[in-house]
């Protein structure tokens, strides 16, 4: 679990953001609510690229914080144990004539607005406030195996519609390098700085692994670490770097909210359980 905010850091130039920056869209509804004990079994996703639904099931409230500021789970501190811990699920849905809108961005401009209307989403929902450090932590870099790569890119036109699926053990996703290196923070077991020199290319690509939990069972398999090299022509190579985190000032258990008032009512006015 990331350690707390009182480790030591340079503070960024911009110490108390809230939010990177005002979206340009607003979720139209938006659905919190906490998965009982006996419907969890650690198999939860995060999926983004239904038409005009996001989704999340049976995940900690830190993967939605760490994907809403670009970050990995491991480069989110301060945060009490619950974030971790409990379960959610999310529900969040764009109105059609935004997302039609929306479609006709590039798709890093889709993947940025993204970002900040769920960062609107937990300031309002979980009273989250935060803000930006550089810290100097053991990291993964991660490099070209020596074999070559193993994906393509693959050329996404404007307002082309993708999907991202993310469960322990099988992620499908389209996106840069940079991006995969932030979601490879949790399985890796430490924050992962892409050295690939890939840039802003983008690639859509399928990775299969066995989560450390059944690593070494009769049912165990490659880890990520193999997976990465095997299936995608990538390798982590461990090193220490100064890197970009999130400190948690402040947040809440969510209020929940259900399907009805347009987003920027609800972020306003729905504070209640």
């Amino acid at each position: 679990m990331a350690g707390s905010a009182a480790s030591s850091g340079q503070v960024s130039a911009d110490p108390a953001v809230q939010a990177d920056a005002p979206a340009s869209f607003a979720f139209e509804s938006v659905v919190i609510y906490p998965v009982p004990p006996e419907h969890q079994n650690g198999n939860g996703f995060l999926w983004w690229g239904i038409p005009n639904i996001w989704s999340t099931s049976d995940v900690p409230l830190l993967n939605p914080i760490a994907d809403a500021y670009g970050l990995g789970t491991r480069q989110i501190f301060g945060f009490p144990e619950w974030v971790g811990t409990d379960r959610y699920a999310m529900a969040i849905k764009m109105s059609e004539d935004k997302l039609e809108t929306f479609k006709q961005l590039s798709i890093g401009e889709q993947m940025k607005q993204r970002q900040l209307m769920m960062q609107a989403v937990l300031a309002a929902r979980c009273q989250l406030t935060a803000h930006r450090e550089t810290r100097e932590l053991p990291v993964y870099e991660l490099v070209v195996a020596k074999a070559g790569l193993k994906i393509a890119d693959r050329d996404i036109q404007q307002g082309q519609e993708g999907a991202s699926f993310f469960m322990p053990g099988e992620w499908r996703n389209y996106g840069t390098i940079q991006s995969l290196a932030g979601n490879l923070a949790e399985p890796a077991g430490r924050i992962v700085i892409d050295k690939t020199g890939l840039g802003t290319r983008t690639f859509s690509y399928s990775l299969k692994w066995t989560p450390d939990s059944k690593v070494g069972t009769p049912s165990g398999g490659r880890t990520i670490f193999t997976a990465l090299e095997e299936q995608l022509g990538l390798e982590l190579v461990p090193a220490t770097e100064t890197v970009d985190v999130l400190v948690i000032d402040h947040i809440e258990k969510p209020s929940l909210g259900f399907p009805g008032p347009p987003t920027d009512q609800v972020l306003a006015s729905d504070r209640a359980h």
